[in-house]
C-alpha cells in the first residue's frame, strides 16, 4: 500500500515545479497592447507550429476558409464549458495568432423566445396554451397589462367565462408579480413563421473579462497560494495547453486531407427599383 502512495506521490509536481511551470508560462494580451492586461497564452501562428513544408503550403490558403476553424473553435468551446465558462480561451492578436486564457461568466441574457425556423430571439414569451376559463382570463391579462383591476372586470372577454369577481382580482395580482412581457401569438418578427417557442430553461449569455489572469500573482505567499489554490491554477493552465495542442493538431489534420476550392454561389437580394403608377382608365 505504501509503495502505491510512493508511485502517486511520484507523478505529482512538487510546489516549486508547479510555480516555475506557471512563471515561465508564455503570456499574452486578453485583449488590445492598449490595456496591458495579460493572461497565459500560446503562439498559433503558422511559423510557430512545426508544420512539415506540405503542411506550410496549405496552411496558408486553410486560414481564409471559415470551415478550417470549426472543430477548431468547438474545441475551444469545450474547453470553456468544462470550466463553467469561467475561463474561456480565444483568438487575439491582429492575426489571430495566438489563444489566450481568459476570465468570464454566464447571465441571464433576458431572451424568453426563439423562432424555430431563423433562431430569431425575443425578450417576450409566447402565450401558453389556455385550456381552462382561468387560463384564458389569465392570458387576456397578460397581454393587457397596463390597466387597474378595476378595468379588465368590465372587459367581455373576462366576464363571459363566469369567475367570481374575487378570482379575477387574484389572477391579476398573480399576472402583475410575474413581471414577464407575452405576444398574442407565435409569430416570428424576422421571418413571419407561426414557430416561436419559450426557452425551457432561462437562456444565459456567455460573456468574456478583459482583466488579467495571475499578472502579479505572488505564489510564494503560501497563505494566499496554497497547496489545493496552487495545484487547481496549474491543472488550469495545464489544461488549456492540452486544449491549443488539440486545436494545433486538428489544424496539422486539415492540412493533411483538404485542400482549398473555389465553387460559384449564387446569390438572391432584395432591391428597391422605380415602378410607373398605373394610370386609371
Amino acid at each position: 500500500m505504501r509503495k502505491t502512495n510512493d508511485v502517486a506521490d511520484a507523478t505529482q509536481p512538487t510546489r516549486e515545479e508547479m510555480i516555475a511551470f506557471l512563471r515561465g508560462h508564455f503570456r499574452y494580451y486578453t485583449m488590445s497592447s492598449w490595456n496591458k492586461s495579460t493572461s497565459y497564452a500560446r503562439k498559433v501562428k503558422i511559423s510557430n507550429l512545426s508544420l512539415t513544408r506540405e503542411q506550410e503550403s496549405h496552411a496558408y490558403d486553410l486560414i481564409y476558409v471559415e470551415d478550417t476553424f470549426l472543430e477548431i473553435n468547438e474545441r475551444i468551446r469545450e474547453f470553456s464549458k468544462e470550466n463553467g465558462y469561467r475561463y474561456q480561451a480565444c483568438f487575439n492578436g491582429r492575426s489571430s495568432g495566438y489563444i489566450v486564457l481568459i476570465k468570464g461568466s454566464k447571465e441571464p441574457s433576458g431572451y424568453q423566445s426563439y423562432c424555430t425556423e431563423c433562431g430569431q430571439l425575443n425578450y417576450k414569451k409566447v402565450l401558453p396554451l389556455a385550456k381552462t376559463p382561468e387560463d384564458k382570463v389569465r392570458n387576456y391579462v397578460r397581454v393587457k397589462n397596463w390597466w387597474t383591476k378595476e378595468v379588465y372586470s368590465e372587459q367581455e372577454e373576462v366576464k363571459k367565462h363566469g369567475l367570481a369577481m374575487e378570482r379575477i382580482f387574484e389572477i391579476i395580482k398573480e399576472v402583475k408579480a410575474e413581471k414577464i412581457d407575452y405576444t398574442e401569438d407565435a409569430t416570428c418578427g424576422r421571418c413571419g413563421a407561426v414557430s416561436r417557442q419559450n426557452f425551457a430553461t432561462q437562456h444565459q449569455r456567455v460573456y468574456t473579462q478583459g482583466i488579467g489572469v495571475d499578472e502579479d500573482a505572488d505564489f510564494d505567499a503560501e497563505e494566499e497560494w496554497e497547496h489545493y489554490s496552487l495545484k487547481k491554477r496549474y491543472d488550469l493552465v495545464k489544461s488549456f495547453d492540452k486544449m491549443v495542442d488539440d486545436c494545433i493538431e486538428r489544424f496539422k489534420s486539415i492540412c493533411d486531407n483538404y485542400k482549398v476550392a473555389e465553387i460559384e454561389v449564387p446569390c438572391t437580394r432584395k432591391v428597391r427599383i422605380l415602378e410607373p403608377v398605373a394610370v386609371e382608365a
